[in-house]
């Protein structure tokens, strides 16, 4: 059985630390991710950097989608599409 939807002003509340959250971890992966391309441009092209650049561009591409999901969150848009419609992607 499925769980009751949240009243409306825990679900801003909720939104609004998710998107918070997102933000300042967005913050944190961008500095480091300029971390990682300093790294790389003074030692030049290693694989651990390499491999420390894509984690963190993974982590900032999470970032935004915690962002993403506390603004829907906060906007109340939790319907789905309807997969019946005729209508174009």
């Amino acid at each position: 059985m499925p769980t009751p939807p949240l009243p409306p002003p825990t679900r801003r509340l909720v939104g609004l630390l998710l998107a918070l959250s997102g933000v300042l971890l967005g913050i944190g992966m961008l500095l480091k991710v300029y971390v990682a391309v300093y790294m790389w441009y003074t030692s030049g092209a290693q694989n651990a950097s390499a491999l420390l650049l894509s984690a963190y561009l993974v982590g900032l591409l999470a970032s935004g989608l915690l962002v993403r999901m506390g603004l829907r969150m906060r906007r109340g848009e939790n319907n789905r599409r309807d997969p019946d419609a005729n209508e174009m992607l």
